[in-house]
């Protein structure tokens, strides 16, 4: 199909398709309104790799807009996704820092957002400069008295290992620790465990742990969209275990 077909085809769908509710891999996502409409819209440009046609749609829904609340610091999410897959890296990090790094600094609206982008940034072979952690982290710490969903929890232990707070990880798991209850809270706190042997310098021991829970995130939640994230980080901890594995090899 001609680019030009699928733009306007895309543009019709994203102001009159209501039905769309979820995506690729099953995972309802928010889809009412016209808001719901563009996030309906970037989860399917996203699924189906049309990183450049989704840019084009969102970033024109977006334009002359302003927002606040869950819903829009989400679609900026989203923007920041198509912004690095195209490697526009500033400009995603400046979406970061206008648009996720208040929220997190003052709200709890951005509690997966926020720390979704920043390892996405951190992570980018286009990565320009360090990553500004402290007010993810902070809301991250400030969330330690309550008990989130597990999927949010997953974010928490990202903000603090991105943040390379190991005191801020054994806080977290020794907290998590007394409150688990059920599988979903036990592969959160594997998770957490396993973030902390990346973050503490010990790559086999992080590549194993997530190469058992990486593949197994989408069972407490979180689309396909959000967690591909979490299978980069495994390639990550792999791609530096890698080495020591060949150490031993080679004295075996």
């Amino acid at each position: 199909m001609h680019a030009m077909q699928r733009h306007r085809e895309s543009v019709m769908t994203l102001s009159s398709d209501r039905r769309t509710t979820q995506d690729a891999s099953g995972f309802t996502i928010f889809s009412a309104g016209d808001g719901g409409a563009a996030h309906a819209m970037a989860h399917r440009m996203l699924d189906d790799g049309e990183f450049e046609l989704g840019h084009a749609l969102l970033g024109s829904w977006l334009e002359g807009r302003s927002g606040s609340g869950s819903e829009w610091l989400h679609l900026q999410f989203h923007m920041a996704v198509f912004e690095l897959e195209l490697g526009m890296w500033d400009a995603a990090f400046e979406r970061y820092v206008e648009h996720l790094v208040p929220a997190a600094a003052h709200t709890s609206l951005a509690l997966t957002d926020a720390p979704a982008i920043a390892w996405r940034l951190a992570l980018s072979a286009d990565s320009r400069g360090p990553i500004p952690w402290d007010a993810v982290r902070s809301a991250a710490e400030r969330r330690l008295v309550h008990r989130d969903d597990p999927y949010v929890e997953l974010h928490h232990v990202l903000a603090f290992a991105g943040a390379a707070d190991l005191a801020g990880l054994d806080r977290w798991i020794r907290s998590r620790g007394r409150r688990a209850r059920n599988r979903h809270d036990g592969l959160v706190l594997r998770f957490g465990r396993t973030m902390r042997a990346f973050v503490s310098g010990d790559p086999s021991a992080a590549a194993a742990g997530l190469a058992e829970s990486a593949p197994r995130i989408s069972e407490i939640g979180g689309s396909r969209a959000q967690n591909e994230l979490f299978t980069r980080i495994a390639e990550l901890a792999w791609s530096r275990a890698r080495p020591s594995v060949s150490e031993v090899t080679a004295a075996a």
